[in-house]
């Protein structure tokens, strides 16, 4: 299987190339990426969650061991930070760091070259658990902390402004609407297939392309020192291997879920995919582990060059 994941790493390390010889713009790297979020990757999911049998959205299975994995990761991520004396609000970056995973960029395209277009339906589903569980926490935690030295809005608010913050996700729109069409029952008009298809085609390369254009942008070197290096090392290590033991251990022994079940692989797989650039993204927003991130991205990106080619040859 490592013919699987190399071309995967490939496109990632073609984006990084192009950007390091062409120089390219921040503006452009932000209308690639725009383009990847908002048109591309919606495009993919709509299409499978609407041709989706309502079935195959309630895999309750699938969707708790998901759930368990990334909650348990986010617990020793708070655990890592108050070993290292990070209070909160910064605690919740570190948490985050240690759940979420680049599941749209790369972990679509991954599980469905490996297991076929049959891997969609659970992609799409688990790249709405892995996206929002993680994001709302930052968002809320942030907010009540800024709220007790300003006291501006209310913890309702607060919580109001999370959610709709996430639910105005082009990704999570386009799961949203693609359940609607399935739990409706309604025909897809056979040319919002054909365009949904043709966008969705382009979704996984241009996703993990501008997944390299992001990873060129990240300064590794100058930050490279032992204090940052003490604040990584245990992330990864929660992010690539906690995770995804949590999530087999949840989904293999409480809810006897097949090995040969393609809900089962895509959970193990998205759960052991490398550290997100959203948390960079928010490292950038809230000035606190931005150095780290970056650095913990790389080095998440590397292990996992190994580590998921060690995983797919067992599913396979």
């Amino acid at each position: 299987m490592f013919s699987t994941v190399l071309p995967i790493f490939l496109l990632i390390l073609t984006g990084y190339i192009f950007a390091k010889r062409e120089k390219v713009s921040l503006e452009a790297e932000q209308l690639i990426n725009s383009y990847v979020l908002n048109v591309a990757l919606p495009a993919l999911l709509f299409l499978a969650i609407a041709k989706a049998d309502v079935n195959q959205l309630t895999k309750w299975n699938f969707i708790f061991s998901t759930l368990a994995g990334i909650i348990v990761s986010y617990i020793f991520g708070l655990v890592v930070a108050f070993l290292l004396k990070v209070k909160s609000p910064h605690s919740s970056i570190i948490a985050m760091a240690s759940c979420y995973g680049t599941t749209g960029y790369m972990g679509i395209p991954l599980v469905i070259i490996a297991f076929g277009s049959i891997a969609a339906v659970p992609a799409a589903i688990a790249t709405i658990l892995h996206n929002i569980p993680a994001i709302v926490a930052v968002i809320i935690t942030y907010g009540v902390m800024s709220q007790k030295l300003e006291n501006k809005m209310s913890k309702f608010e607060i919580v109001k402004s999370a959610f709709f913050t996430t639910l105005k996700n082009p990704l999570t729109l386009s799961v949203l609407a693609g359940m609607i069409f399935s739990i409706l029952k309604i025909d897809l008009p056979e040319v919002l297939v054909a365009f949904s298809n043709f966008l969705g085609l382009a979704a996984g390369p241009t996703a993990l392309f501008a997944l390299g254009l992001g990873v060129a942008k990240l300064k590794i070197v100058e930050h490279l020192d032992a204090s940052k290096l003490l604040k990584i090392f245990p992330i990864v290590f929660i992010k690539i291997l906690i995770q995804p033991l949590v999530t087999f251990f949840v989904a293999y022994y409480i809810f006897e879920m097949s090995l040969d079940d393609v809900y089962f692989k895509t959970a193990i797989i998205m759960s052991a995919l490398p550290i997100g650039a959203g948390v960079y993204v928010f490292a950038t927003k809230y000035n606190y582990y931005k150095q780290e991130s970056s650095i913990a991205i790389i080095l998440s990106l590397i292990i996992t060059l190994g580590s998921l080619t060690y995983l797919l040859n067992l599913f396979n």
